[in-house]
């Protein structure tokens, strides 16, 4: 008599297979069968896609995602829960900061709502936590790095066509930013008067919408030229008993032609940068002493250099 484990493998081959038809009948009779099933959808995502431009969501609906109730034939609920379904809310009006909004069908995603019917949600409502969104005119600055070449100077304050541009996001963000920053321009790579374009730098801005975001910055340059002026030296609060063995000295102004022409003299100083008292000590203890010399008033985009970077200061009569 046959053992009960040979019996089993005597053509395993056949009976594996006449298993697996029987599997897939089964399935497939399943699922062909109209009877109205229900399925219990865990996880449906909640977002928000769309919220009226005033307002904007300080933090994702609570819960993130809830349990979605289902009801139809078999197959199709299946074929739902498959789909990977979510909930996606529309926000075209906010009556309050902190609003709870009962979910609807209407809201569910990517089901067939002709062969599935959405029964409930567990739990039916998301909070949401809304805040005012502000737009105000922010000014723009300008950002400048390195040098120009040696060759060039230039003729005016660099400027962007853009005075302000418009930032809107979070009340309490806008209104603590004071200015927006163009991206850095670089002097050191100009080779002539142009527009260049840069863009605003946002980073960091987060969720803050900026408009519009780009701008031309005006450089206007000019081959650089010298003048030379001989200036008086000044020492405010000076000692009485002490004199300058040099009273004036040469300064050589660098910059555009146009800036050197029309630069005001009368506001440009050489000062003794010394305090008197001091000054005095050292001459009564060496007899003289060296004071340095400060060039001040220059003209914005114009460089100065003193001939002399400091002068000599003695007892009058001294030698």
């Amino acid at each position: 008599m046959p053992s009960f484990p040979g019996v089993l493998l005597r053509n395993w081959r056949l009976k594996i297979t006449a298993f697996a038809l029987a599997v897939v009948l089964w399935v497939t009779m399943q699922l062909t069968d109209d009877r109205i099933d229900r399925l219990n959808i865990s996880s449906v995502e909640v977002r928000v896609e769309h919220v009226h431009r005033d307002w904007y969501l300080v933090q994702p609906p609570s819960p993130p995602a809830v349990e979605m109730s289902v009801t139809g034939p078999l197959r199709d609920i299946l074929r739902a829960s498959m789909s990977r379904p979510t909930i996606e809310i529309r926000v075209d009006t906010v009556f309050s900061e902190d609003s709870v909004l009962t979910l609807i069908p209407d809201w569910v995603t990517d089901v067939d709502r002709s062969s599935v019917t959405i029964e409930n949600f567990r739990p039916s409502s998301v909070r949401l936590l809304f805040d005012r969104n502000q737009e105000e005119e922010i000014p723009v600055t300008v950002r400048l790095t390195g040098e120009l070449p040696d060759s060039l100077a230039l003729v005016a304050e660099p400027r962007a066509n853009l005075l302000f541009t418009s930032v809107r996001g979070a009340a309490a963000v806008v209104d603590a930013l004071e200015t927006v920053f163009l991206e850095p321009f670089d002097l050191s790579g100009v080779t002539g008067s142009g527009r260049f374009e840069l863009a605003l730098d946002t980073a960091g801005f987060g969720g803050l919408a900026v408009n519009p975001a780009r701008a031309l910055l005006n450089i206007e340059v000019a081959p650089v030229r010298s003048r030379v002026l001989a200036l008086p030296v000044e020492w405010p609060g000076a000692d009485p008993e002490l004199v300058l063995a040099s009273t004036e000295v040469n300064v050589t102004l660098y910059g555009a032609e146009a800036l050197l022409i029309g630069a005001d003299t009368a506001v440009l100083r050489v000062v003794v940068d010394a305090d008197a008292a001091v000054v005095r000590s050292d001459v009564e203890e060496d007899g003289e002493a060296r004071v340095p010399l400060s060039l001040v008033g220059i003209p914005s985009w114009v460089r100065g250099e003193l001939e002399v970077d400091s002068v000599t200061v003695r007892r009058p009569g001294g030698p």
